[in-house]
């Protein structure tokens, strides 16, 4: 199958790690990681550099080719060894084309003993390390974002300007797309001023185009038995090199003033997944944040269901919305295995999609046929249903595919833990009524008069369709789906795994298991109704007649509740502008949707969205959460510049001008 090659394939030759692609070795195993240190730290200068961070400074490091992460690990040890105030903050960016198995990383970097420690904390993130961006955390303000994919195709889609380059790939004479020049200018483009590189090779060829992308190369004296080594500083564009883009500054990343963590107050309105993630990771970086919930408790709404899963609107042909999950996925998984406990509030118990009508099945073998991980996806018969399942399926010919690493969890205890930090203050019942911006702070207008913080330096909204209540103007872009699901009690059920076909079937917890869910436009009441809970009931009634046959109304608990989704059912992550002056500022695209307009977007300041995730909430909202606060801090965006812009509430607007 051709996801079995998803991996680098590589062999050990004398204890050492071979490309088979490329015919050359991972690492030099009579240097170790000295070299590392030597080239790409001594040569950078880091140590220096990071010692002389200011308070709230970010420092970027970018490297051509992940490898077996060492380059990776030893820059992770050396930001530990250097003291520095908490604030201060490491991101790391590094592209992969053939990323290395989990289990082949691991063989390479545990020959080197004194990375014992960083080893186990990358092993527990890398995996399931589909096509995209990864952002994987580490303690003391690191963070490292993966980047699975070809790097002529991916660093254009990096927005954020690196620090440090460390340009590392297998050797020009093997690997000659690493170094040619039009990678090298696109490197050039993310460059600043005070940008340094550094790489082992000291080939003359790729030393000319380095000074033709405008570096000021140094040849250095290179480590053990190698001659030399290059190293250098940006000194300018080559002005022949500079891409010349139409601008949509619509989708710009705003610039607005930067407010010192410490003195910084953001309020999340909306207790639901997305809320509490966002709430999560702002705090993780060290930012105090106010959550407003307007119902007496947390995930009282759409985050409110007994069960829910993990899964993903998988599509073999990418697209925005695939990249999103790919991405989203190992985020999502990881944040819930590390914060919930196995067993009580989740099951890592895989995930079956039936092929329960013709286009599933088309869609179920093109999935298989596209090259992803064979961790992630898997072909499954009837045969192999049944064991994964724990139960006889009453189809013939019934295949689907198996996602390992799917799982159920319980919404609201996720909700709950992501809430539980020092860094964040929860206040229930507390409707916002009114957002008001008054000098360099937003004020906030609640119904029953509870005392709210007055220097509110950023808002973001993750309250669903409540948003228009706050804002009007989005009104015409966000829909309602009502769905109802039908939890079953005091019926015994032995399936192990979680059931997709027309709805969905969770395993049982502490007696109880889920089917979900219906979808119903243009419905506005949220009665809990029996012909939902039948629907729900026939989805599954032929697969598995045995149970479903044994369930009756009268056991069946439920709930209903809106799912927010805009039309193009990807979320709103991101800043938003003013409408009105939007309106005034890009008219022009009502009469031509490429139109050059130059005028910077009017944003509402420091306002962002993180809404509007539909029914994968729990797959993409902590995604978002993340991203979220990467636009706060100003840091690197932990998705791709096309997801950024697919993403981008102003879409909704640009779409009204060019299609009134």
């Amino acid at each position: 199958m051709p996801n079995q090659q998803y991996y680098a394939p590589i062999e050990w030759r004398d204890n050492v790690a071979y490309s088979i692609l490329f015919n050359d070795i991972f690492f030099s195993q009579a240097s170790g990681i000295e070299e590392k240190r030597y080239v790409f730290h001594q040569h950078n200068n880091l140590a220096d550099r990071f010692a002389r961070l200011n308070a709230g400074e970010v420092f970027v490091i970018a490297e051509s080719g992940f490898g077996s992460g060492l380059n990776f690990l030893t820059t992770l040890q050396l930001w530990r060894s250097i003291r520095r105030a908490e604030n201060r903050s490491l991101h790391f960016i590094s592209f992969e084309k053939y990323p290395l198995a989990p289990d082949d990383l691991r063989k390479i970097v545990i020959q080197f003993p004194e990375l014992t420690n960083e080893l186990e904390e990358l092993s527990t993130q890398y995996y399931l390390l589909l096509p995209g961006h990864h952002r994987l955390t580490f303690a003391n303000n690191v963070k490292l974002t993966l980047i699975i994919g070809d790097i002529q195709e991916q660093l254009p889609q990096l927005s954020h300007k690196v620090d440090a380059w460390f340009l590392d790939g297998f050797s020009p004479t093997k690997n000659e797309e690493m170094w040619n020049l039009q990678l090298l200018n696109e490197i050039a483009m993310h460059c600043h001023s005070n940008t340094t590189f550094a790489t082992y090779t000291a080939n003359s060829q790729v030393r000319r185009n380095l000074e033709a992308a405008g570096f000021t190369v140094q040849k250095g004296l290179g480590f053990a038995n190698k001659r030399n080594l290059l190293f250098g500083k940006f000194n300018q564009h080559n002005n022949q090199s500079m891409t010349k883009k139409t601008p949509r500054p619509y989708y710009a990343i705003p610039d607005f003033p930067t407010h010192n963590i410490t003195q910084s107050i953001v309020a999340v309105i909306g207790t639901g997944i997305s809320g509490a993630a966002t709430a999560r990771a702002l705090a993780n970086r060290g930012y105090s944040v106010v959550v407003f919930e307007k119902n007496p408790q947390v995930a009282s709404e759409a985050s409110g269901n007994y069960q829910g899963m993990l899964y993903g609107s998988w599509s073999a042909f990418g697209g925005a919305m695939m990249e999103l999950s790919c991405s989203a996925y190992r985020f999502s998984h990881y944040l819930i295995k590390t914060t919930l406990i196995e067993h009580t509030d989740f099951a890592s118990c895989g995930l079956i999609q039936l092929g329960h009508n013709t286009q599933q099945v088309k869609r179920n073998q093109q999935l298989l046929q596209a090259n992803l991980p064979p961790e992630f996806i898997s072909a499954v018969d009837k045969t192999q249903i049944e064991q994964l399942a724990g139960f006889a399926i009453n189809q013939k010919e019934l295949n689907g595919v198996y996602f390992r690493h799917g799982m159920w969890l319980k919404p609201p205890r996720l909700v709950s833990e992501l809430l539980n930090h020092p860094k964040i203050k929860l206040i229930t019942n507390c409707e916002i009524m009114q957002i008001e911006r008054h000098a360099e702070h937003w004020l906030l207008h609640e119904k029953n008069n509870i005392t709210i913080p007055d220097k509110i330096t950023h808002l973001v909204l993750c309250n669903a369709h409540a948003a228009v209540d706050l804002i009007p103007d989005l009104a015409p872009f966000l829909r309602k789906i009502r769905g109802q699901t039908s939890v079953v009690e005091n019926i015994s059920s032995s399936l192990k795994t979680v059931l997709c076909g027309n709805g969905y079937i969770t395993p049982e917890s502490n007696g109880k298991f889920t089917l979900g869910a219906t979808f119903q436009f243009n419905d506005q009441l949220l009665d809990v109704r029996e012909q939902d809970h039948q629907e729900n009931l026939a989805n599954f009634s032929d697969i598995l007649p045995d149970l479903i046959s044994q369930i009756t109304i009268n056991q069946l608990s439920g709930k209903a509740n809106f799912r927010t989704s805009t039309y193009d059912y990807l979320p709103l992550v991101g800043p938003l502008a003013d409408y009105d002056q939007f309106n005034r500022d890009y008219a022009k695209l009502t009469k031509d949707k490429n139109a050059w307009i130059d005028t910077p977007c009017n944003y509402l300041p420091n306002l962002w969205l993180n809404l509007a995730h539909g029914a994968k909430g729990l797959l993409t909202a902590p995604l978002c959460g993340e991203i979220i606060a990467d636009y706060i801090s100003q840091s690197p965006l932990s998705c791709s510049e096309n997801v950024r812009i697919a993403l981008h509430p102003n879409r909704v607007y640009v779409r009204k001008l060019v299609k009134p």
